[in-house]
């Protein structure tokens, strides 16, 4: 009985360290194949590192190529604005652009020299009527009256189609008004009010003629 015992105890202790022994023979290929595996991956790893160096440096080129073009296509612009500006210099006080900068600073007396002198030498330029505008407005604002009048007509007769029309004509309206030409301006206003229905003009005529009844 003993005997048998012992080998119940033997045969169960050899299947028990067999069974430990595939355990570990399992364990040990899992973390070799895990071993691998991280190798493959940790290779892959350095070659994707290696291609983005290679294209982190093209791009640097590239770049450094780009901003060398940009920097020489700036320095030329440059040099070519600074000869623009020397040889147009003399003429900046007499521009379109220079005179509105001048009303817009106050500076009323150079602001229409300005426009005289482009209006001399436009050509007929976009600019042309506006200047003729501006020309009346600060006319008016001087107390030239006569000056103005002539300067708006100037605007309405040769550019009877220009978006700033109807606000000529409505100016004309309000110095006929301070010459006492009342009826003359009455006329012009409801002309307004009829031709250009829409307009900013319109509505300052038709609250002008409210306020003459």
């Amino acid at each position: 009985m003993l005997r048998f015992l012992l080998l119940v105890f033997l045969s169960f202790n050899a299947l028990a360290q067999e069974n430990s022994d595939k355990e570990f023979i399992e364990l040990y290929l899992k973390i070799q194949n895990l071993e691998t595996e991280i190798a493959t991956l940790r290779n892959e790893i350095e070659v994707i590192q290696t291609q983005l160096d290679f294209y982190q440096a093209k791009n640097i080129e590239k770049i450094n190529e780009i901003d060398s073009k940009l920097i020489s296509i700036m320095s030329i612009e440059d040099l070519q604005k600074s000869e623009v500006i020397v040889e147009r210099d003399d003429q900046i006080l007499n521009s379109y652009d220079q005179a509105i900068l001048l009303i817009r600073k106050g500076q009323l007396n150079e602001a229409l020299s300005a426009l005289n002198t482009f209006v001399q030498n436009s050509n007929d330029s976009d600019n042309t009527p506006l200047a003729y505008f501006w020309m009346g407005e600060i006319n008016l604002t001087n107390g030239n009256l006569a000056v103005a009048t002539q300067n708006y007509n100037t605007l309405v007769g040769l550019y009877p189609t220009h978006w700033k029309v109807p606000l000529a004509k409505f100016k004309l309206g309000t110095i006929y008004l301070e010459q006492g030409s009342s009826e003359r301006a009455v006329a012009l206003f409801e002309s307004i009010v009829r031709e250009y229905p829409d307009s900013s003009a319109a509505k300052a005529s038709a609250e002008t003629l409210s306020s003459l009844e």
